[in-house]
C-alpha cells in the first residue's frame, strides 16, 4: 500500500500494465445506486497513472463477460467481467464486499476484471472469464496472473444452511469454503476463487490475494456494514 493507493506486487513487476485499489481516502466511486463518480474515478486512476476514459460496469451479479474493443460506452451494461487487448483502455470493477479480480496475461498482452459475488462465482464468472482469455486471445491459463482484492472475510459473512448446500453441490471437490459455528453458517468466497482458478488451469505461485476484510478495515466501504451505495474501485490498464 503506498499513500492509501493498493497494488499487487505482482503486477508491480511490469511495465505494461498500471493497475491500483482504492480505498475511503479517495471517496466512493459511485454517487448513488445508479450513477458512478467520474470525477472520483478520474482522479484515483491519474494518481497511478492511468490517464483516459475509464470502462465501467452495470454489474447485476452474473457470469458475463464481455471483450471490449473502445470507448463508445463507458459503462457496460449487464455485465460482470472485462477483457481487453487495446492499449490505454482501462477498465474498473466496483465493490464493497464482493471480489474485485484482476488478470493479466504478460504473453498475448491481454487484461481483465471481474466483480465476483456469490451469484457471479456460483454461476461460474472466474471459469467463464478464463476461457474467454483462452477463446478470444489464446491465452494459455498458466501464463495468466491473477489478483484478488480485498473483499469480505468467511467469519464475516454469515448465509443461509441453503447457500452452503448450493455451494456444495457447484463445487464437491473443494475443500475448506464454509464453516458450521453455533448453528450459524459461514461463506468463503476468497477460498472458492482461489479454488476455481486452480481448477482452470491458473498456477497457485500466480494467484495474489490481499488479505484484507473489508467488513473489519474501515478503510474499505462494505455492504455488510451499511455502505448501501458507496463503492471503491479497482482500475487495470495497458500501457
Amino acid at each position: 500500500m503506498i499513500n492509501e493507493k493498493y497494488q499487487f506486487a505482482s503486477f508491480l513487476r511490469y511495465k505494461g500494465i498500471r493497475h491500483g485499489v482504492s480505498s475511503k481516502t479517495f471517496g466512493s466511486m459511485k454517487k448513488d445506486a445508479v450513477d458512478v463518480d467520474r470525477e472520483n474515478l478520474s482522479k484515483f486512476a491519474q494518481g497511478i497513472g492511468i490517464t483516459g476514459d475509464i470502462i465501467s460496469m452495470k454489474q447485476i451479479h452474473s457470469s458475463t463477460v464481455r471483450a471490449i474493443e473502445n470507448t463508445s460506452d463507458l459503462r457496460i451494461s449487464a455485465t460482470d467481467g472485462l477483457i481487453t487487448s487495446k492499449k490505454n483502455l482501462p477498465l474498473s470493477v466496483l465493490t464493497a464486499d464482493c471480489l474485485p479480480l484482476l488478470f493479466y496475461d504478460p504473453k498475448q498482452q491481454v487484461i481483465g476484471v471481474v466483480h465476483a459475488g456469490y451469484k457471479g462465482i456460483l454461476n461460474h464468472i472466474i471459469e467463464n472469464t478464463i476461457h474467454r482469455f483462452t477463446t478470444d486471445f489464446t491465452s494459455d491459463p498458466k501464463d495468466i496472473i491473477v489478483g484478488i482484492g480485498p473483499c469480505i472475510e468467511m467469519m464475516c459473512y454469515e448465509v443461509s444452511q441453503e447457500l452452503i448446500g448450493e455451494f456444495d453441490k457447484a463445487f464437491p471437490e473443494f475443500e475448506n469454503i464454509c464453516a458450521e459455528i453455533g448453528g450459524k453458517y459461514f461463506l468463503n468466497l476468497r477460498e472458492v476463487a482461489q479454488q476455481s482458478l486452480a481448477k482452470a488451469g491458473i498456477l497457485k505461485e500466480h494467484i495474489e490475494v490481499m488479505n484484507i476484510c473489508t467488513k473489519c478495515d474501515k478503510n474499505f466501504y462494505s455492504y455488510r456494514s451499511g455502505d448501501k451505495f458507496e463503492r471503491f474501485v479497482s482500475v487495470m490498464s495497458l500501457v
